[in-house]
This record gives C-alpha cells, sequence and structure tokens, in this order.
C-alpha cells in the first residue's frame, strides 16, 4: 500500500491532459490568417463566435487577436513548468463574410463558404486550406508551400498560382476565365467554360477540365492538358 501511493502523483503527472473546451472572445472579422499548427473551422453567415476543443494546456496557449478586419491566429510560447507539446486543437468560428483566408504551418483552415465579389486565398507550408461552396466574381490562390488547397462552387474569373511542392484542387470550381501559373514541382487542376490562360514553367502538371478556349505558354517538363488536348 505504502508503495502504491508512493507512485501515484508519478501516475498523475504521467497522465495525458484532459480534453477541455474554452470560448474566446473576438470581434468581427471578415479575414483569417492562421500562424498555429491547429485546425480552424469557420462557419459563415453568422455572429461571431469563437470557440476551442481540445488540451487545456494548449488551449490557454492560443492566442487571436483582431486588428482592423483582421483575425490572427497564433500560439503563445510553452512556459517553462510545461512538459511536451500539448495536444491537438480544434478551433470553430463564425462570421458573417470572409474575403480573404492565409494559412501557414502545418495547421488546416475549413471553410463553409466564401461569396461576394472578390475572394483572396492563400497557403504557406504543409497546411490544408477548404472551402465547400465558392460564390466570388473573382478568386485569387496563391500556394507556395506543400500543402493542398482544394476549392468548390463557381467564380467569374479564377487567378491560381503554385510556386512550390504543393497541390491546387479546384476542378469542382467551375470558373468563367482561369489564369493558371504553376511554376513549381506540384499541380493545379481546374474547370473553366470560356477561357483558360495557362503557364506552365516548373515540373508539376496542369489539368483544365471543360470547354475553354486555351492559350498556352509551356516551358517546364510537367503535362499539360486543356480543351481536351495536351499542350
Amino acid at each position: 500500500m505504502i508503495r502504491f501511493a508512493f507512485l501515484l502523483p508519478l501516475l498523475a503527472a504521467s497522465a495525458p491532459a484532459a480534453a477541455a473546451t474554452q470560448g474566446y472572445t473576438i470581434t468581427r472579422f471578415d479575414s483569417i490568417r492562421v500562424d498555429a499548427p491547429v485546425r480552424v473551422f469557420v462557419t459563415t453567415g453568422m455572429g461571431v463566435t469563437a470557440k476551442g476543443d481540445g488540451d487545456r494546456d494548449a488551449l490557454d496557449r492560443v492566442d487571436m487577436q483582431v486588428s482592423g478586419n483582421l483575425l490572427v491566429i497564433r500560439m503563445k510560447p510553452r512556459r517553462p513548468e510545461e512538459k511536451g507539446g500539448g495536444g491537438p486543437v480544434t478551433l470553430r468560428l463564425s462570421t458573417d463574410d470572409l474575403r480573404r483566408a492565409t494559412l501557414t504551418g502545418g495547421g488546416s483552415l475549413t471553410i463553409d463558404k466564401m461569396r461576394g465579389q472578390r475572394g483572396d486565398i492563400m497557403l504557406g507550408g504543409g497546411g490544408d486550406i477548404s472551402i465547400g461552396a465558392v460564390a466570388l466574381d473573382q478568386v485569387s490562390v496563391l500556394l507556395s508551400g506543400a500543402g493542398r488547397v482544394t476549392l468548390a462552387g463557381k467564380a467569374g474569373r479564377a487567378d491560381m498560382r503554385v510556386s512550390g511542392p504543393g497541390v491546387l484542387t479546384a476542378d469542382a470550381l467551375v470558373s468563367r476565365d482561369a489564369r493558371l501559373v504553376n511554376e513549381g514541382t506540384g499541380s493545379i487542376s481546374a474547370t473553366a467554360s470560356a477561357t483558360a490562360d495557362v503557364s506552365a514553367f516548373g515540373s508539376g502538371d496542369v489539368l483544365v477540365q471543360g470547354k475553354a478556349a486555351c492559350t498556352v505558354k509551356h516551358n517546364g517538363a510537367g503535362r499539360v492538358l486543356c480543351g481536351g488536348e495536351e499542350r
């Protein structure tokens, strides 16, 4: 019994931290930048809310700051007495509208929809951005890391650029006019109904579905398929 009592503090210290839920107070935002290795889900068309689920110590280190209309999410440094890296964190946010989304590092950002005149999406690092329903006059996508961007919906014009090993999957996004630039080892797949202007300078592939009239500049090692033909 004495030996067992001696072990109790050690077992408590080594036990994983219990899952917790925490709310955060933020003001209205229409742009978001995630600089932390967390999972973020954004629901639009609602009032502003912010809630986190996960490891208690990690939730306490989540830092959300709104400057202007830009919400920036970071992780505060661990305190000296904290051991380990903490468990995973999932953040669930809501706001009335979202116009710009940026993700750096290895987290993920899932957005239910982006609507309006223009939307800007930027991914650097190995994370993932997914937007379920795009309804924009113009959408701009810049993928410079090793991650993945996945888009669905409709756009009048789509400007997309891949400059690294990442994957841009937008064949479920139907745009009238598309301008696609691949200067990396990654790939782009998209759908255009009227025109497609393709520039391929790297070793990655570009695939354009639909019946768009294609203009292609191909000076790389990758494959370009547009208008049903390999260019």
